[in-house]
């Protein structure tokens, strides 16, 4: 009995570990605001969204836009765990050439992470 105890504590300390580990690392809903104020909204037709982590891809969004244009500021939801990720967003202009741009960002289910797109 008197080796029971400490041994039970110790696999009681160490579920526990892995129960808090597990649901901090557990995949979620998290936002990503995309900012296009600096590169022109109305013009663009095309936006091309790629998240990744590690070299592979998180998440894909591919949206085109009428006439109007996209809007000044887009979200979108990715289903990953919280950490760091690259964003890379291609936009599609009417009259010029795409421009691609590559942006770092700590995914957090507290508060949407923010991305400008140049």
């Amino acid at each position: 009995m008197r080796r029971f105890i400490p041994r039970l504590l110790l696999l009681a300390v160490f579920g526990g570990g892995l129960l808090i580990w597990s649901q901090l690392r557990r995949p979620r809903d998290l936002k990503i605001s995309l900012d296009l104020t600096g590169a022109l909204p109305g013009e663009v037709k095309d936006l091309d969204v790629i998240v990744r982590r590690g070299g592979h891809a998180l998440a894909r969004h591919f949206v085109r836009y009428g006439a109007a244009g996209a809007p000044g500021t887009v979200e979108f939801v990715v289903f990953a765990a919280p950490g760091n990720a690259e964003v890379e967003t291609t936009l599609a202009y009417r009259e010029k050439p795409s421009r691609r741009s590559v942006a770092r960002v700590k995914l957090s289910a507290e508060d949407a992470a923010k991305v400008s797109a140049q």
